[in-house]
């Protein structure tokens, strides 16, 4: 059965928002192994070695990790539903959790990809009559907002998109390496193309010189 067309939708606006994303930690892991002039396929597993790593990926997991540890209630009002995120994020902060899914290194005042992959989210929500689902996501980003002025991340609204299209969570991140395997070896074959060993330098930071006798 082929899905309809806010499912289909939704995911190619994932797969393209995630594709290539500048030099984050697994792009600029694979470039360092390409220029050792090793091949395609370990820079690229290199690169999901660093993606493995919780502080770079899984983030999209872990926003629906939360929504469930909220509740989600398919037959609960959005402004139920609201009310139960705000609660939660606000216990959670004054906690000091770490609640993935929002800030970002790079983007200080919003990811811009947010806007995008946050109306395929509403269509979604729209299709399948899940208004719980934004009243969880408007809950936890106003109460965020509020307190930190912390903005969401694409991994926002993708982690509840993609509950919605069904896949389960431990799928989450597969996915966004189907995506990013398309920059990943984009910017391995620039690599290529001018390349020259990646040898960062490193200053050092240790006991004063000492002079043996």
């Amino acid at each position: 059965v082929e899905p309809a067309p806010e499912v289909i939708r939704a995911f190619e606006v994932s797969m393209i928002l995630y594709a290539e994303h500048s030099f984050n930690a697994s792009t600029f892991t694979a470039r360092v192994v390409t220029s050792t002039l090793s091949d395609l396929h370990s820079a690229v597993t290199a690169a999901i070695g660093a993606l493995k790593g919780p502080l770079h990926g899984g983030a999209n997991e872990a926003v629906m990790e939360t929504f469930e540890e909220i509740g989600i209630n398919p037959s609960e009002t959005h402004e139920d539903a609201k009310a139960r995120a705000k609660a939660w994020m606000d216990n959670a902060l004054a906690a000091k959790k770490k609640v993935m899914g929002f800030g970002h290194r790079v983007y200080k005042h919003g990811d811009s990809r947010v806007p995008t992959m946050k109306a395929a989210l509403d269509d979604l929500i729209t299709y399948y009559g899940r208004p719980e689902i934004l009243g969880l996501y408007d809950g936890l980003e106003q109460s965020m907002d509020e307190a930190k002025g912390i903005k969401p991340n694409l991994d926002y609204p993708t982690g509840p998109a993609y509950h919605l299209m069904g896949f389960d969570i431990p799928t989450f991140t597969p996915l966004f390496v189907a995506s990013r395997i398309t920059g990943w070896t984009a910017h391995i074959m620039e690599q290529l193309e001018n390349n020259s060993l990646i040898r960062p330098l490193s200053a050092y930071n240790g006991p004063d010189e000492r002079h043996i006798d």
